[in-house]
């Protein structure tokens, strides 16, 4: 692991703080942001909320299950 490396950082302190958040959204949301820091339209913030609400339905339905 690259300590320079912003996702490897986002991760490592995500597991030091004990947050309940899957590795897999963190690393989706980091690559969303990442890819779309320097468009002019700035629709990230949208993409970024159906990234969370779609892995909050997933964590639902797991529960119901």
């Amino acid at each position: 692991m690259n300590k320079s490396d912003p996702l490897a950082l986002l991760l490592r302190i995500k597991e030091e703080k004990g947050f309940q958040v899957s590795d897999d959204l963190v690393v989706d949301c980091y690559q969303l942001q990442k890819e779309h820091q320097y468009d002019k339209d700035r629709t990230t913030l949208k993409k970024m909320e159906a990234l969370i609400e779609n892995a909050l339905n997933m964590n639902e339905e797991d529960k119901l299950l």
